[in-house]
This record gives structure tokens, C-alpha cells and sequence, in this order.
């Protein structure tokens, strides 16, 4: 049997990403960074840190790579246009936030932008849940989101808000669940907010794109218009070139957007699909997570969708304005190669008609010089041979050859013309 060469490529796809697990109580610390073409690779960051550390190093080209630590997990993920890590940690009497696992500096000298920064506690089952005067403290305010999963045995609360260090921070009271159920819940909630926050990319650009998009519409509505009032091969000219001016305003803006739009829908498909594995029941008087991302988040990514429909309608409606503005150029067109057909048709009459008269008069001419010549050669003979009357002869002969000459032009005529009817 022959292997296809991306069997194992495509296989190793489905475990790229395993989830780890996270035993309670812990302190989670997830970062995700925007990374473009010219930053560069934070996978040799991951190995200075692994060296100093000791652990092990991750593999050349890795787009994942995840190790355990010193009471916890390390976790490094690199996607398409921006990259995960993660760190656990794991045990009793643990002070501080997980970040602090990191020497001194690492994450200043990561390539790219922090945009997702998160602070996870997970506490455990024997701990009990905290009071709504502990959460107000932890979190500095009441606006709280809360909800039940794992079958209302795990209470999680989040306000989704940048606190004054910087970081969003998450509270998990498990209930019960084992670890790698753990590990999938703390995942799933980053994942919400590292997708969330790459589909918001997408906002600015929307309400950057609003003020040039109303310009632009205002500009097709009134060329439009004109459209509609202006006569003239002339006006109709310049009316296409707005046209085709609007045209390539907007495919400009097109293109400078659609990937933004279409990552930000790709983003938020993966927002809604975490948030309905939750499985959420409600808990008194919170906003479940869900219901507390849907009414902040959606109208945002509604927008978005809005701004890309205007610019696909807009499109549409500069194309139809300049199909119509061709198609009346095209019949304006046409008349005049009307007019210019009767025209030359009225030339080539008139051409005509002068050809059959210069016809004649040629006619006239080479018979007049034939008859001469004719004559000379009469008078000549008869010199030498009695050919009777020489006038009479001369007399005859003039008919003779105009009628011969007449027959000859006019066959030399329908040769041309046969042969340009051939040629086209």
C-alpha cells in the first residue's frame, strides 16, 4: 500500500491541541498576542524559556507545545494570526498569580501585541463558594456574570473587564469535576474570550469604514441622478468616469476589509459554539455568561456584518448604474453608426454615379484615340491595297470600336467587383 504523503500531517490535525488537565485549587494565567508577518517567531522565545527552566524544549516548527512544571503546566499554541500561552499552576497556599511562574522580562520580549490577558482561581469543592462581598472585592464591582455547567456542579463568574493590572480575571468553583473536565472547562472559557476579542478586531474597522461609505453613496446617489437628467455622448462620458471612480473606491474598500469581516464571523461562529458547550443555568439574580456576552457582543459583530452588506450592495448598485450608463452609450452609439451607414451609403451612391459617368467619358476617350489609330492603319493599307472607299472604311470602324471598347470596360468592371464581393 502507498501512504498519501499528508496522512499523518492531517491525523495529527484532530490531537494538535489537547486539552490539559488542571487539578483544583489552581491559578491559571492565559495570554494571547497579535502577530503579523514582519514580527518575529515566538517559538524561540518558547525555547529560551524552556532552557532556563529545564524543561523540555519544543520541536523545530512546532505549532503547539505544552510540558509540565513545577506544580502545574506550560502551554504554548501558535494559530494563524495570533498566538496562545498558558500557565498552571496547581496545589495549596498558593500566592500570587500564575504569571509569576515567568522570569523577570520574558513577556516583554515576546514578538507581537497582547490582546487577551486573563487571571483564572479555581477553587476546589471544600473551599465553598465566595460571597457576593468576596466577589464584589475580587472583581471591584457588582456587575458580575455567573453560571452553572458541568450539570450545575461548576459555578463560574466573570465581569469581562481590563482591571487596573492589565488582566481579566475569571473565578471557577468546581464542583466535583475531574481535572481533564476541568481542563476543558478553563480552555473552553479562554478560548471565549481570545476569539471574542479577535472577532471585536473587526469593529474600528467597521466604524472607520461608515463616514466613507456614506461619502460614497451620497456621490452614486447624485451621479445617479444625473444620469437620469444629462444628455450627451459628452456628459455621459464624464458620468462614467465618476462611475468607474466610485467603482474602484469601493473595491479598494473591499479589499481592505473582507478579511477582517470574515475572520471577525469565523471568530464569533467559534464564540457562539464555546458558549453553547457551557451547557449555562442560570444562578439568582446573575446574567448568565452567555446572556451577558450576547447583549454586549452581538450587536458589535451585527455591525460588522452591517458595514459588509453596505459594501456589497454598494458594489452592486455601481455596477448596475454603470451597465445602465454603458448600454445608453452603447444605443447612443448606435445611432450615430446609423447615420454614418446612410451617410457612407450616400456617398457610395453618389460614388457610383460618378464612376458610371467617368465610365462613359473613358469610354469616349480610349474610343477616340482606338479610332484614330484605326484610321491610320486604314489609310496606311490602302495605300498598298485597294480596300474601296477609305472613308467608308473609317466610318464603319468607329462604331466598331466604340462598341468593342464599351464591352471591354464594362468586363473589366464586373471582374473587380467579383473579385472584392470574393474577398469579402
Amino acid at each position: 500500500m502507498i501512504e498519501h504523503p499528508l496522512r499523518s500531517l492531517l491525523n495529527d490535525e484532530l490531537h494538535g491541541r489537547p486539552g490539559l488537565p488542571v487539578a483544583s485549587p489552581a491559578r491559571i494565567t492565559h495570554l494571547a498576542f497579535t502577530i503579523n508577518p514582519g514580527d518575529g517567531d515566538p517559538l524561540a522565545n518558547v525555547r529560551q524559556l524552556c532552557d532556563s527552566k529545564g524543561i523540555r524544549r519544543p520541536a523545530d516548527g512546532a505549532l503547539h507545545h505544552g510540558v509540565a512544571v513545577d506544580g502545574g503546566l506550560f502551554k504554548y499554541e501558535r494559530h494563524g494570526e495570533f498566538y496562545r500561552i498558558s500557565i498552571t499552576l496547581s496545589g495549596k497556599n498558593l500566592r500570587g498569580e500564575a504569571v509569576s511562574w515567568l522570569p523577570p522580562g520574558w513577556l516583554d520580549g515576546l514578538p507581537g501585541q497582547r490582546l487577551v490577558a486573563i487571571h483564572t482561581h479555581v477553587l476546589p469543592k471544600t473551599a465553598g463558594k465566595p460571597s457576593d462581598a468576596a466577589l464584589q472585592k475580587l472583581f471591584g464591582h457588582d456587575e458580575i456574570a455567573c453560571s452553572r455547567v458541568h450539570q450545575g456542579q461548576t459555578t463560574v463568574w466573570s465581569d469581562f473587564r481590563i482591571g487596573a493590572d492589565a488582566f481579566t480575571r475569571l473565578l471557577v468553583h468546581e464542583g466535583g469535576a475531574s481535572p481533564h473536565r476541568l481542563g476543558r472547562l478553563t480552555r473552553r472559557l479562554h478560548e471565549i474570550e481570545t476569539y471574542r476579542m479577535m472577532a471585536l478586531l473587526a469593529l474600528p474597522v467597521a466604524r472607520d469604514l461608515q463616514p466613507r461609505l456614506k461619502a460614497l453613496e451620497t456621490e452614486l446617489s447624485a451621479t445617479v441622478e444625473k444620469m437620469a437628467t444629462g444628455n450627451g455622448t459628452r456628459n455621459d462620458a464624464e458620468l462614467l468616469r465618476k462611475l468607474s471612480g466610485i467603482a474602484s473606491d469601493i473595491e479598494q474598500i473591499s479589499n481592505q476589509s473582507s478579511y477582517r469581516f470574515t475572520a471577525a464571523r469565523a471568530y464569533a461562529a467559534l464564540v457562539e459554539r464555546r458558549i453553547s458547550e457551557l451547557s449555562e443555568e442560570r444562578v439568582n439574580s446573575y446574567q448568565r455568561l452567555g446572556v451577558f456576552l450576547e447583549r454586549r457582543f452581538s450587536p458589535a459583530m451585527a455591525t460588522c456584518t452591517a458595514v459588509q452588506a453596505r459594501i456589497e450592495s454598494l458594489a452592486r448598485r455601481a455596477e448596475r448604474a454603470s451597465n445602465l450608463l454603458r448600454t445608453r452609450v452603447d444605443i447612443a452609439l448606435e445611432g450615430q453608426n446609423q447615420q454614418l451607414l446612410r451617410s457612407m451609403d450616400s456617398r457610395a451612391r453618389q460614388q457610383l454615379m460618378l464612376q458610371e459617368t467617368v465610365e462613359g467619358l473613358s469610354v469616349a476617350a480610349i474610343s477616340y484615340y482606338v479610332i484614330g489609330i484605326v484610321g491610320k492603319i486604314i489609310d496606311g493599307v490602302a495605300d498598298y491595297v485597294p480596300v474601296g472607299d477609305v472613308k467608308l472604311a473609317n466610318l464603319i470602324a468607329i462604331p466598331l470600336v466604340i462598341t468593342v471598347v464599351w464591352l471591354a470596360v464594362r468586363r473589366l468592371r464586373r471582374r473587380i467587383q467579383s473579385e472584392a464581393q470574393r474577398k469579402t
